[in-house]
């Protein structure tokens, strides 16, 4: 379980900051809303982060899809890997949306 666990962030850090570090400089372009503002923007913050997560699983797909014989040989398939970046990557998402939000109060 620790293996796949380690197998599973080494997959997610492979792109992982990109997709959190785009929606940040998105919202930095957008003059760092906070409080009311930052509520009407996070329905667009997330529709933009599936964007982004939907070119990210066809890259990776498509260009890279050789690298996926690493994990098969753990018996992680390429839906787990998915998934679990998935639920990562929205995790940190709203764990940083809290933050901003309690920091502007």
């Amino acid at each position: 379980m620790k293996t796949k666990l380690h197998l599973l962030a080494i997959f997610y850090r492979s792109f992982g900051f990109y997709l959190w570090a785009i929606p940040m400089i998105a919202w930095f372009a957008l003059r760092r809303p906070t409080g009311r503002d930052l509520y009407v923007l996070i329905p667009a913050l997330i529709l933009f982060k599936c964007f982004l997560q939907g070119i990210t699983i066809y890259v990776l797909r498509r260009r890279y899809a050789h690298l996926f014989f690493f994990y098969a040989n753990a018996n992680l398939s390429g839906r787990q890997l998915f998934t679990s970046a998935f639920i990562t990557d929205f995790v940190l998402f709203a764990l940083s949306m809290a933050a901003i939000q309690l920091s502007a109060d």
